[in-house]
């Protein structure tokens, strides 16, 4: 038995790192496979432009979590927007418009004039 300590990772996290054919991937963990030792996650980002949309599956050590910082709120926002949009869910839509807009505001009574 190896004594290997994999990250822990929830589902719906949203991470970053590279497929088993080493293409850069940004996502959110779908489902998580530890007698595998993998996690199946949809692509929101990559250079490989074909599995962007998809659900892959790539090992757990191949990824690690999205720094969360004030300037990747917006990207995040942005990226739920898309999701409900896919998924036709108005209010998740609405709400998270809301706070995409609050964000910008801020971002905009902050900057030096």
């Amino acid at each position: 038995m190896s004594n290997l300590q994999l990250p822990i990772f929830q589902t719906g996290e949203w991470v970053k790192g590279k497929t088993i054919n080493d293409e850069m991937i940004q996502g959110y963990i779908h489902s998580i496979h530890p007698q595998n030792g993998t996690i199946q996650l949809y692509v929101t980002i990559s250079d490989h432009k074909e599995i962007i949309g998809k659900m892959i599956e790539t090992f757990v050590h191949r990824i690690e979590p999205l720094p969360k910082s004030i300037d990747d709120q917006e990207g995040y926002l942005a990226n739920l927007i898309d999701i409900a949009l896919l998924t036709k869910d108005r209010e998740w839509f609405m709400e998270v418009w809301s706070k995409l807009n609050n964000l910008k505001n801020s971002k905009e009574e902050t900057m030096p004039c």
